[in-house]
C-alpha cells in the first residue's frame, strides 16, 4: 500500500470516528435533557393549577357568604381586597408561566437556556421579598366576606391566628422549594453543556 491510500483510509475512519462521536453526544444529550425537561413541565403545570384552583377554591368557599342580606361596606372591602389579590396573584402566576414558556431546552444553546433560567430565578428572588403581602390581604378579605358568619370571642381568634400562622409557614416552604427546583434545573442544564455541539 503507498501512503497516499494510507492517508485516504485513515481520514476515512477519522471521519466516521466523528460522527460516531457527534451522534453518540447528540444521544447522550437528548438523555439527559429528559429530566430538565420533565421538571420545566411540571413547574409549567403546577402554575397552570394554582392560575385555575385559586379563583375556583374561592368561589367554593365563599359562596355560601354571597348573599343579599350579607352586603354591606365590610362585604364590599372584603371583595374588593381578595379580587385585587387574585387578579394580582394571576398576573404574576401567568407571567411566571409565559417565562417558562420561553425556556426551551434543546432548541436553544446550553448559555440561552441557563440564561432565561436565571431570569425566572431572579424574578423568584424579587417576589420573595414582598409576595408575603397577598397572604394578610386575602386573609382580611376572606374575614371581612364573611365577618358576619363569626363571633369574635376568644377560641375564634386563635383559631384564625392559628390559620394565618400556618399559612405564612405554608408560604415559606412553598418558595423555599421553588427555590430549590429551580437551583435543580439550573444545574441540570448547565451539566449538558459538554454534549452541545
Amino acid at each position: 500500500m503507498e501512503i497516499e491510500e494510507l492517508k485516504t483510509i485513515w481520514q476515512q475512519y477519522d471521519l466516521k470516528l466523528n460522527n460516531l462521536e457527534e451522534l453518540n453526544k447528540k444521544l447522550v444529550m437528548q438523555t439527559l435533557s429528559k429530566k430538565p425537561k420533565s421538571r420545566l413541565n411540571l413547574m409549567r403545570f403546577q402554575i397552570i393549577f394554582v392560575l385555575m384552583l385559586l379563583p375556583i377554591v374561592l368561589i367554593i368557599v365563599l359562596s355560601h357568604y354571597f348573599k343579599i342580606e350579607n352586603i354591606d361596606w365590610k362585604f364590599i372591602i372584603g371583595c374588593i381586597l381578595t379580587l385585587s389579590v387574585v387578579i394580582y396573584l394571576s398576573y404574576y402566576n401567568f407571567k411566571n408561566f409565559m417565562a417558562l414558556k420561553k425556556i426551551n431546552i434543546g432548541v436553544d444553546t446550553i448559555i440561552e437556556t441557563a440564561k432565561k433560567v436565571n431570569e425566572y430565578k431572579e424574578t423568584i428572588k424579587n417576589r420573595r421579598k414582598y409576595g408575603w403581602i397577598p397572604l394578610p390581604l386575602i386573609f382580611t378579605g376572606v374575614l371581612l366576606i364573611a365577618c358576619n358568619a363569626f363571633t369574635f370571642d376568644f377560641k375564634t381568634i386563635l383559631s384564625m391566628a392559628g390559620l394565618f400562622v400556618f399559612a405564612l409557614v405554608l408560604w415559606i416552604i412553598k418558595y423555599k422549594n421553588k427555590s430549590e427546583k429551580i437551583e435543580k434545573l439550573e444545574k441540570e442544564i448547565l451539566d449538558l453543556k459538554e454534549y452541545e455541539k
